[in-house]
């Protein structure tokens, strides 16, 4: 084929560790969430901060990046003229928390559910792609590539020349002029793009109830920390099957239907993983306290836009709010009940930590990592100024968007310091 003739290969990546660009990106969310939480993100010590991520070394790569970008210039280590940006001068290797997969409950939670772990083996989370890959839609697809590359292409030539798009897109020396992304036009993206997201909904989101239930356990830890009079940030780093279950968990990017391969409105869902999940994607709960409040409002937000959480019962979640989530959409977070674990096979002893002290890993490969930060911010009450900004900011939630973020005004994220 002449266009397989012309191609020229790049750099591309497996999915073991962390690119220099995923490692830029994480450093980048940190910098923005400290320049709209300045005060939360205090000089490193162990009693200061909570770390935690999983066994994959691309996510403890992750949490360093994020890490840096939240502590560069205030630690001892000087960089060397060759090293990489993003290793800057004063950089605190921080420690972190690490469990084995099948003991991280909170994290990692896929790992530690039989019943889960079954439903996956079914395959029957791939039962609507394969559906809607059988339209005639997805078969213009096909149509169209073989149209672009002058040979008659094949279902499977099709998706995997989608996925071929998909790596050099992440390609340092390909992305944004990919030969491979170029055979597509945005109405066989759209259709390919749904054609994945049925298959990772129905494997980590709302059809199979199981799947949400069980990320109580991180939930019930979130819960934890906003009731703690501890003011310290609570950073984890996990992976999308983590993340998406957690959403789902809050009634999160719900179409009000369970997606299928005959889903009329499919181009407007709320549920476009690429968006909701992506790489670097990040959940951040932050528990405000200001005056003429009862009780602490907990502002959730979702890849750095604040997002209104449909189960809560007022602008903001409250800690009621998100016990009454757990009691009504995951029994009560019966972990047993949920995974049909046997009572003896978990108890406070089974699980064993490891502490380990980390230096930045400046590899060179790539994989999406997802970032949870729950964190505590009070309004003063020492000062006039102060006062003034709490009692006036605006509402915490502001009216939900098309697609299904909220409106996120910068005055809503820096409106106060942190009160020790």
């Amino acid at each position: 084929m002449e266009w397989y003739q012309e191609w020229e290969g790049g750099v591309y990546y497996t999915d073991y560790e962390l690119v220099v660009e995923g490692m830029l990106e994480h450093f980048s969310i940190a910098t923005r969430y400290k320049g709209k939480f300045p005060t939360l993100f205090p000089n490193y010590s162990v009693y200061n901060y909570s770390l935690q991520a999983t066994t994959k070394t691309r996510t403890i790569q992750s949490a360093l990046s994020f890490m840096d970008g939240l502590l560069h210039g205030t630690g001892p280590l000087e960089s060397s003229p060759d090293r990489l940006d993003i290793v800057m001068k004063g950089y605190m290797p921080p420690g972190m928390v690490i469990e084995k997969n099948d003991e991280d409950r909170l994290l990692r939670f896929m790992d530690c559910c039989p019943k889960y772990e079954k439903y996956i083996k079914t395959l029957k989370w791939k039962d609507e792609s394969n559906l809607f890959d059988e339209l005639p839609l997805y078969q213009s697809v096909v149509q169209s590539v073989s149209s672009a590359l002058k040979y008659d292409a094949t279902l499977n030539d099709s998706k995997a020349l989608y996925y071929l798009c998909a790596a050099e897109n992440m390609s340092p020396t390909q992305a944004g002029h990919s030969q491979f992304c170029s055979v597509f036009d945005e109405e066989s993206l759209d259709v390919l793009d749904y054609s994945k997201d049925l298959e990772k909904y129905h494997k980590y989101s709302y059809p199979y109830p199981t799947t949400y239930k069980m990320s109580c356990l991180l939930l019930s830890d979130i819960i934890k920390e906003m009731e703690g009079n501890k003011n310290t940030p609570v950073l984890k780093f996990a992976h999308e099957e983590t993340v998406m279950p957690l959403l789902s968990l809050l009634g999160l990017f719900d179409d009000g239907e369970i997606m299928t391969h005959k889903m009329v409105d499919w181009k407007n869902r709320k549920m476009k993983v690429s968006r909701v999940t992506p790489f670097a994607g990040n959940v951040a709960f932050v528990r405000q306290s200001c005056p003429g409040d009862d009780e602490p409002r907990i502002q959730v937000i979702v890849n750095e836009k604040e997002v209104k959480v449909p189960l809560c019962s007022r602008a903001g979640c409250t800690v009621a709010d998100l016990k009454e989530i757990i009691s009504t959409r995951a029994d009560g977070c019966n972990y047993n009940l949920i995974c049909n674990i046997s009572p003896d096979k978990w108890d406070d002893k089974h699980s064993t930590q490891q502490i380990i002290i980390a230096v930045l890993l400046t590899l060179s490969l790539c994989q999406a990592t997802y970032i949870f930060f729950h964190c505590i911010k009070r309004c003063p009450l020492n000062s006039r100024e102060d006062q003034t900004d709490c009692s006036d900011q605006q509402p915490l939630i502001e009216e939900e968007s098309d697609q299904g973020y909220a409106d996120e005004p910068d005055s809503n994220l820096v409106t106060t310091v942190l009160d020790d």
